[in-house]
């Protein structure tokens, strides 16, 4: 009984306890630290991917200009020939 009135809530938590909880901590903070290189690794490929993405999509816009800009002319000068008649 003396055991219980040193304890209030009748809660004993001994050294094999706190070191059970320390080494599953330690596996934890592994395991998010091998998570966060897969992140890093996958975010690395992201960019790349994204990166190839913007040059591909560069490789279009001057011959898109290019093919506008002339429609543009044609047209004007389709509509300058049907006034000038």
């Amino acid at each position: 009984m003396s055991d219980d009135q040193d304890e209030p809530l009748g809660v004993r938590i001994g050294a094999r306890e706190i070191y059970d909880e320390v080494v599953g901590l330690r596996e934890d903070v592994r395991s998010l630290g091998q998570a966060g290189e897969n992140v890093t690794e996958t975010l690395e490929d992201h960019e790349t991917r994204i990166r190839d993405l913007e040059s591909e999509r560069g490789k279009f816009v001057l011959p898109v200009a290019v093919v506008t800009a002339v429609a543009t002319v044609v047209a004007a000068g389709l509509a300058v020939a049907k006034l000038a008649q």
